[in-house]
């Protein structure tokens, strides 16, 4: 059984979010769209590609792709899988997506909701394939209720483990991860006392870590490791 089976309509819509495994759904999708004939097998109007982290630049591809004429009268597919998204390239993918061409259908499948903009989150279809992966609220659970300096010992650990890679989509994927979880403990604690400002000044520095993640250039490290410290 494909993990896709009826999640989609007869008549596509014109994007969608899916919320899968960045590495193998997008296999999956494809395999789903011939089988069930929204494409032929042999549609060459299809836009397939995979990203480590997805930039301005592969922003732009899928912008002159997307303006292109089809080249069959069969349906132009753009399928993606991103395990990250730098701001400048959200900016580029949501004015493409605010102008979607006819017979133009967007799939564009990430692990997290939280690395897209509201405002293209609120112009898509969002569709989840996903189960939830504890490993990321054990670990937040084990910063906050470390000292510290354990906390930073904890970080070096994950940044270890990626070597040479800390620019890498995967580590500023799994970052915002445990930010994520992280800020909803303490989004939880700051409920029952909405005057608490200690909660409420860490929950604007969490808000501001996501945010620096997705520059590019900036490091995985530093962000974390001052998220280690104002907790």
């Amino acid at each position: 059984m494909n993990i896709f089976d009826n999640l989609f309509p007869k008549n596509l819509y014109h994007s969608y979010v899916i919320l899968g495994n960045p590495e193998t759904a997008p296999f999956e999708l494809l395999e789903f769209l011939k089988k069930n004939k929204y494409i032929k097998t042999q549609n060459p109007d299809i836009f397939f590609q995979i990203y480590d982290s997805f930039t301005i630049n592969d922003s732009r591809k899928i912008k002159e792709w997307h303006s292109e004429k089809k080249t069959t009268n069969e349906k132009k597919i753009c399928i993606i899988g991103v395990k990250f998204i730098n701001a400048e390239a959200e900016r580029s993918l949501l004015k493409i997506l605010e102008e979607p061409a006819i017979n133009n259908h967007f799939f564009i499948i990430i692990p997290n909701p939280s690395l897209l903009l509201d405002t293209i989150l609120s112009r898509v279809h969002v569709i989840k394939t996903l189960n939830e992966d504890d490993s990321f609220k054990k670990i937040s659970k084990e910063i906050i209720l470390a000292t510290p300096k354990d906390r930073i010992d904890i970080i070096a650990k994950i940044i270890k483990e990626y070597k040479d890679e800390e620019s890498s989509g995967k580590l500023r994927h799994d970052a915002t991860k445990i930010i994520n979880e992280i800020e909803l403990i303490i989004y939880n604690k700051w409920k029952k006392d909405k005057n608490n400002k200690e909660s409420q000044f860490i929950l604007g520095e969490l808000q501001k870590g996501r945010d620096f993640l997705s520059l590019p250039g900036s490091s995985v490290k530093m962000i974390l490791e001052h998220i280690a410290l104002v907790l």
